[in-house]
């Protein structure tokens, strides 16, 4: 495990930790929740994607600057990114919308799929994640929904997730 990976890796610990202790529910996105499905560090990431529910905005912010972590971006009310030791750790917010919809705000043409109660461990840290299904939906439709063309790492991902169907 390269030095990133580890850093990275002590880093959800320690959010899974935080966020356990102040009951805000999260879930790993991206890389790492492909990860944690599969059981074992797959590729070296460049950030830390995690969803949780927007109501929670404040208290993660406070909550997280107090442990030494800097806000590095904020996007409406949509996504905060927070950086430690050299890392990216976004936040994906969602709401539940009257209909039972989940969605971001402000992308509410995207909604998410559920959000399962499903805890995955990984070298000792157990997180949910957001389900196979979930992410490989994410995946195929991200040129659709971004406007953005698929990276190598996307393709390698959606072949990774089909497997594990």
């Amino acid at each position: 495990m390269d030095a990133d990976t580890r850093t990275q890796f002590e880093l959800i610990s320690e959010i899974t930790d935080l966020f356990r202790r102040a009951r805000i529910r999260f879930w790993l996105r991206g890389g790492w929740a492909l990860d944690f499905l599969i059981g074992r560090v797959t590729r070296t990431h460049s950030d830390i994607d995690l969803v949780t529910w927007r109501r929670h905005a404040g208290r993660i912010q406070r909550m997280l600057l107090t442990s030494g972590y800097e806000v590095a971006a904020v996007t409406d009310q949509a996504a905060i990114h927070f950086a430690k030791n050299g890392q990216d750790i976004a936040f994906a917010f969602i709401k539940r919308k009257k209909q039972g919809r989940i969605v971001t705000p402000g992308r509410e043409f995207w909604p998410w799929p559920p959000f399962p109660d499903t805890v995955r461990t990984l070298k000792g840290i157990a997180c949910r994640t957001m389900s196979v299904a979930a992410l490989l939906e994410e995946k195929e439709n991200y040129e659709k929904h971004s406007g953005r063309p698929l990276r190598s790492k996307d393709k390698a991902s959606i072949r990774a997730l089909r497997s594990l169907r």
